[in-house]
């Protein structure tokens, strides 16, 4: 098993790939991924009003904002393409640990999208958005000593 450490930052546009060998040194970017379909406003496309949906369990009716669906739909996309690459980097063997940094919408979507074999490798999560910082920065937001997993 590979001893590279790779600290996956993202949200639902942006993950962006860093990695150490050294668990108490600096990361370095590797991978960038975009997925700029996430930003686009599907209100916009479709049309100018909201639908409505019926309420499950009781009587009368609630907005469904298209723009949300849209996000969601988008989040649980790029989330599966990330896992897959994440996936293939560990078939590869271009890391044995994973720590995972994202908003807590995309960290639960990439949570579900990843396979048993990646899951069993991550030892970090973080629910923080923090996909646009430089790696110095973003390596004070992680504990001193990133924790390798076990083999």
């Amino acid at each position: 098993m590979s001893k590279t450490i790779w600290v996956v930052v993202a949200n639902r546009v942006t993950a962006r790939i860093f990695a150490t060998d050294n668990p108490l040194g600096a990361i370095e970017e590797v991978e960038t991924l975009l997925h700029p379909e996430s930003r686009v406003q599907e209100q916009s496309l479709v049309s100018d009003r909201s639908g409505r949906t019926e309420r499950s369990g009781g009587s009368g009716r609630q907005s469904s904002d298209p723009d949300t669906q849209h996000h969601e739909h988008e989040t649980t996309v790029f989330a599966a393409q990330v896992a897959a690459l994440l996936a293939k980097a560990r078939n590869d063997a271009r890391y044995g640990t994973l720590a995972l940094i994202a908003p807590p919408a995309f960290l639960g979507a990439l949570r579900k999208a990843l396979d048993a074999q990646t899951r069993h490798l991550v030892t970090l999560e973080l629910d923080k958005d923090l996909a646009l910082l430089d790696p110095r920065t973003l390596r004070t937001h992680l504990p001193e000593r990133l924790v390798r997993a076990e083999t």
